[in-house]
């Protein structure tokens, strides 16, 4: 659906879509986000395209008994996403029946991925350990959600959002570079690539399974933040250059 502006609930005035690319905060679930969005220029109100045009009511594929409400605001204080295992602090779908909570964005998550010939599938657990975290849970009995490639890469929804969210606020309050973006996703401090197995891995195939790393984590980070065509493209541009 592609509407050029709406009348929202949450604002006063009529919404436009901008697709100005710099980062954002949505004012409806209070999460970060980049690229296209539906904004007031005038009250800087902005909301992604998920928060902006929603459905009552949702269902999804890991939680098949479950019927999502889409609310205003959580229904009690520390609430957290069951997909980014991030506070719900504001627009989310909620499940009365479970206790299940999605941020709108997340609900919205393509189940698969594909760019330059890799492939993501969506899962609702991690059946290794997180390439950032290295870990299988988020924290206490909470899973979270994870993208995985065939290559061997798996990464943590949230792990990656995280990424996201700390360039996001390096460039909210002026504190990051032009290309931190770029910077965060080249660190192999950071990464651990599970699909480099044994002693005789060489320079060669070190650098292959860096570069097929780089399109796994450009291509979470683009869809985390709401951006899937115009951020992709711009960090496997600067990643490959």
């Amino acid at each position: 659906m592609k509407l050029d502006e709406i009348d929202h609930f949450s604002h006063k005035d009529n919404l436009k879509q901008d697709r100005n690319k710099g980062p954002y905060k949505c004012d409806g679930c209070k999460e970060p986000g980049w690229g296209p969005r539906y904004r007031c220029e005038e009250c800087n109100y902005d909301l992604h395209k998920e928060c902006a045009i929603y459905s009552s009511y949702m269902s999804h594929p890991f939680y098949k008994n479950c019927s999502f409400e889409f609310l205003e605001s959580p229904i009690t204080n520390n609430r957290y996403c069951n997909a980014c295992g991030r506070d719900v602090l504001g627009f989310v779908y909620h499940c009365y029946a479970t206790g299940y909570d999605l941020h709108p964005l997340c609900a919205n998550l393509p189940c698969i991925l594909q760019a330059d010939g890799v492939e993501l599938h969506l899962h609702d657990k991690l059946s290794s350990r997180c390439g950032k975290c290295h870990n299988r849970t988020l924290w206490g009995k909470v899973r979270g959600w994870s993208y995985r490639s065939s290559t061997g890469y798996e990464f943590h929804v949230s792990c990656v959002k995280k990424m996201a969210v700390e360039n996001w606020e390096k460039k909210y309050f002026g504190e990051g570079e032009k290309n931190d973006l770029a910077m965060e996703i080249t660190n192999p401090t950071n990464l651990q690539l599970t699909n480099i197995r044994g002693s005789n891995s060489g320079k060669g195939m070190i650098s292959k399974c860096w570069k097929i790393a780089k399109v796994v984590i450009s291509l979470l980070f683009s869809i985390l933040t709401g951006d899937p065509i115009g951020v992709t493209t711009c960090l496997i541009g600067s990643l490959f250059s």
